[in-house]
């Protein structure tokens, strides 16, 4: 009996010993910063984008303008100098014109050719991650001022004096195509106004949709006096 007593008592002191050890021991404590700590929770979407909203850097707005100095039209960006285009004539700034014409969302400029009033010219557009200006390939196809129009067109206008002609080209990707036309005159068989309609399918080929005529009161009143 005494044995068994002895043997429990010695059981007993060990077992506070190690106790005792394990409250006193630094190295005996779990370490928190040696875990990582796993989760299959989803996180909220809104607070992804918020947490990426709130550190995302600003863009830089893009201001153009453009400056002649003699026969050279300085491009800028941001009240920077940009380009230098230098020609052997002065360019009629009448006929500069300034648009998104390749609609990217930055503002792009038409340089008119020395003889201003043929409408011919040099399509420079804006790169933005060159920070420079181009000529525009497709535009250039064009080589003529155009003008925004309805329905992201580009409209190019021209008046020989007898047929007032309208051409509407669109983008197709880098593409820049004609999709319609629209040619006003006055007919000399009825002496009525005329005004045919022309589409272009996705090859180029022209087709007349329509013809519509309609009185010109210009003429029928010249022929009353």
């Amino acid at each position: 009996m005494k044995k068994q007593l002895l043997i429990t008592a010695v059981l007993l002191s060990a077992v506070l010993f190690s106790c005792g050890r394990d409250k006193d021991d630094p190295e005996a404590h779990i370490r928190t910063e040696n875990f990582t700590v796993y989760t299959t929770s989803p996180v909220p979407q809104t607070a992804t984008q918020a947490f990426t909203e709130s550190f995302t850097a600003p863009t830089e707005e893009k201001k153009f303008s453009y400056a002649l100095n003699g026969s050279t039209v300085e491009l800028r960006i941001n009240d920077r100098l940009v380009k230098s285009l230098d020609y052997y004539y002065t360019p009629d700034e009448k006929y500069i014109s300034v648009a998104d014409f390749d609609f990217d969302g930055y503002l792009d400029i038409f340089i008119p050719y020395e003889l201003s009033y043929t409408g011919y010219g040099y399509y420079y557009c804006y790169l933005p991650e060159k920070n420079d200006f181009a000529l525009n390939d497709e535009l250039m196809e064009v080589n003529r001022l155009m003008k925004i129009g309805p329905d992201n067109t580009l409209v190019e206008e021209q008046d020989d004096g007898y047929i007032d002609r309208f051409t509407f080209y669109q983008w197709d990707g880098n593409k820049l195509k004609k999709i319609r036309k629209t040619e006003t005159y006055i007919s000399y068989n009825d002496q009525k106004k005329h005004t045919d309609i022309y589409t272009y399918d996705s090859k180029g080929n022209e087709t007349l949709e329509d013809t519509i005529i309609e009185e010109d009161t210009t003429a029928a009143t010249d022929a009353a006096q």
